[in-house]
């Protein structure tokens, strides 16, 4: 028979370690948030199993992962907006990785938006199973008070929004969209409507809205992986100005990867930190990957007016892997 006073005493010294456990966090994370042993958190689970208080999951390091209609459901009544975008990635048979190809600066509805680019890269992720996530200026929504003349040249701000969604709501019924930036194009409204049209977006397609930045933790087999996720506001308008952006950004957030939109360009990199663990009592590095995202956006108007150089359309794509940490990016 079970002793109470151990149940309770365990319970009452091991609270947030229970919490971890039962919300299905792997045991790396648990290491970390709690600063402790893997092989304290293994004896913790055993012990914690002996008395009845923690049962077994699918594997001692996995989690086991809701059906993709009850992750849906979460949705239903309300938005989800949140302070971390926590989601299992499926690893297809065959394969140990997981892939998500970062979408952003469509300008969908503008006079130069490469529709023909946008739709082909949604048909590959959709026919192939590969998770997306929306890094912000979907649609073009100019106003009166916008640089040039995209008032009058696109398409109305009304279809924009109602295009949008069908085109991604293939994607969202599998489950295959990640997360969604509001953009600066999007925030126009919010500035002179107060309406904040990637909310509304998100809501229809029941996908987790991160607002104009914001965090994920994505759970690959094994593995766990930390993204740092922003539309951006840099001006720049060289490749090297481009990158020291994102590179500032990076420096505020201890992230696996950094992702940024809004200028225009695919850059893939990464940075390397120094930090002391304490734990272990060495100096080790931290390495961060750090891509801006692409656009599809045909060259003309204001870039051409300014004499901005023309750079690649499309989206980088990134692997995560689930039997060891690593992390492959190409475009």
């Amino acid at each position: 028979m079970v002793n109470r006073k151990s149940v309770e005493d365990f319970e009452n010294k091991n609270a947030k370690f229970i919490n971890l456990y039962n919300d299905g966090v792997v045991y790396r994370e648990i290491e970390k948030e709690l600063n402790i042993s893997k092989s304290t958190v293994k004896e913790r689970v055993r012990k914690g199993k002996a008395l009845g208080i923690l049962k077994d999951r699918e594997t001692p390091q996995t989690v086991k992962k809701l059906p993709k209609e009850a992750l849906k459901d979460k949705f239903n009544d309300k938005l989800r907006t949140t302070s971390l975008n926590r989601q299992h990635l499926e690893v297809k048979k065959g394969k140990n990785y997981s892939e998500i190809v970062f979408i952003g600066d469509v300008h969908y509805g503008a006079k130069y938006c490469n529709i023909e680019k946008f739709e082909k890269m949604l048909k590959y992720c959709l026919d192939n199973e590969i998770y997306i996530f929306c890094m912000g200026d979907m649609i073009e929504t100019s106003s009166r008070h916008s640089v040039g003349a995209g008032v009058y040249e696109q398409i109305s701000p009304q279809k924009q929004i109602e295009d949008i969604i069908s085109y991604l709501k293939p994607l969202a019924n599998k489950g295959l969209i990640l997360g969604y930036l509001s953009g600066n194009h999007e925030l126009r409204a919010m500035k002179e409507l107060g309406i904040d049209i990637s909310k509304i977006v998100c809501k229809e397609l029941k996908v987790p809205y991160l607002e104009y930045a914001g965090w994920s933790l994505f759970y690959v087999g094994n593995q766990s992986y930390s993204i740092y996720s922003i539309h951006g506001s840099s001006s720049a308008t060289l490749k090297h100005t481009k990158f020291k952006s994102i590179l500032d950004i990076s420096k505020h957030f201890e992230a696996d990867l950094v992702t940024m939109g809004h200028v225009h360009d695919i850059i893939i990199d990464s940075a390397e930190y120094q930090r002391v663990n304490k734990k272990r009592k060495i100096v080790e590095i931290r390495k961060s990957y750090i891509v801006v995202t692409g656009h599809y956006y045909n060259y003309g108007g204001y870039a051409k007016e300014k004499g901005y150089s023309p750079t690649k359309i499309g989206s980088p794509k990134v692997k995560l892997f689930s039997d060891k940490f690593d992390i492959h990016i190409s475009v």
